[in-house]
């Protein structure tokens, strides 16, 4: 079976949506006779670790095709002069015209990142089967608006136009002309539902590879604090604050001792830092900044419990590698994190 992937972010070694596209890739590698549309930019890192490859790897029999748009969309992107949903449209159509005949030959065009409701693809098969998804649309509960500060109104109107979005013609055509859509979370598959868009049954859209067994002997047997952990962006959407924020009461009550280590980077860090200055919290929270994945693991090794109030996320797939390493999950039971989980593997705090 010959199978086109659309994947606009595909990069090894990332997480998020790059990481999506990449470990889609690898599972296919070897199943199928694949090819991969993704971004110039991506060249070089998805040809260094193909290198890096045995001889016999599935990926190295996968053909890459690379396409951006022209220097003057690509300076204004670099610029923040264009946002990026813009130029990610603007090359979905480029490369729906580029190589609508080579996809069309195929058996299976499968649009896969960005994992968005809003824009999956312009492309108009008359050969090949389409196939959307895993998308989702990660919509922020009332509650968790203030959290988002004077862009909260964004958020607010987000949600929408969402709703708005899913009955404009040319998306009805789009999702009307798809053999599968696949939503990536049960919300998803609510709102694709209720906008009278057919879905297939829910799948993470992680992709997430094959994690090695872990040796958990890292942890201490009568630690001296529990030792809590997050990996991911720092954003106001990955809702950090609301963990600080319960941290801070926790201790306040002063009968439990407790740290919090927080993996990763991103435009909140300079925020979250200064919540921490607050008394209580300077001493027990530390900011690890960005670590290669294998030094993530091995953080995780170390710790009790992986703390995650992600207040909008597609699928929050960082809690099955955080599970995988055998550490239980506290999270908020909803959107993607509220599939994955349950009672025998969480701590899971219902919805405000």
């Amino acid at each position: 079976m010959k199978v086109f992937l659309s994947a606009y972010a595909c990069e090894p070694d990332k997480g998020s949506e790059p990481g999506v596209g990449w470990n889609w890739a690898q599972g296919m590698a070897d199943r199928v006779d694949l090819t991969v549309l993704t971004r110039e930019s991506n060249r070089n890192a998805i040809q260094g670790a193909i290198a890096r490859l045995r001889d016999d790897a599935p990926l190295r029999r996968v053909r890459f095709l690379y396409h951006d748009l022209s220097a003057p969309w690509l300076w204004a992107k670099r610029r923040g002069l264009l946002p990026t949903f813009a130029y990610y449209v603007a090359w979905q159509w480029s490369v729906a015209r580029k190589f609508h005949q080579q996809a069309d030959d195929m058996d299976i065009i499968h649009h896969l990142t960005f994992c968005t409701v809003l824009c999956p693809g312009f492309w108009r098969p008359s050969h090949a089967a389409f196939v959307i998804g895993p998308v989702g649309a990660p919509l922020v509960n009332e509650h968790y608006l203030p959290l988002f500060g004077k862009r909260a109104w964004i958020q607010r109107w987000r949600g929408k136009l969402m709703e708005h979005f899913l009955s404009l013609p040319w998306l009805d055509r789009v999702f009307g002309q798809a053999a599968a859509v696949i939503p990536a979370n049960s919300e998803t598959a609510s709102l694709l539902t209720r906008n009278g868009i057919p879905v297939k049954e829910v799948m993470l859209d992680t992709g997430t590879p094959e994690v090695p067994e872990m040796q958990h002997g890292g942890r201490q047997e009568k630690p001296d604090a529990f030792r809590l952990i997050y990996a991911g962006r720092l954003e106001r959407r990955k809702g950090l604050e609301l963990s600080l924020r319960a941290l801070a009461r926790v201790e306040a009550e002063g009968n439990f001792d407790w740290r919090f280590d927080i993996v990763g980077d991103g435009p909140d860090r300079e925020r979250l830092a200064a919540m921490t200055r607050e008394p209580g919290l300077a001493d027990k929270v530390s900011f690890a900044g960005s670590l290669p994945r294998e030094e993530v693991m091995q953080k995780f090794q170390t710790a009790d419990a992986f703390l995650f109030t992600s207040v909008r996320d597609t699928s929050g797939g960082v809690n099955l590698e955080a599970m995988a390493c055998g550490l239980p999950v506290i999270c908020i039971a909803h959107q993607g994190v509220g599939d994955i989980t349950d009672e025998q593997c969480a701590e899971r705090i219902p919805p405000a």
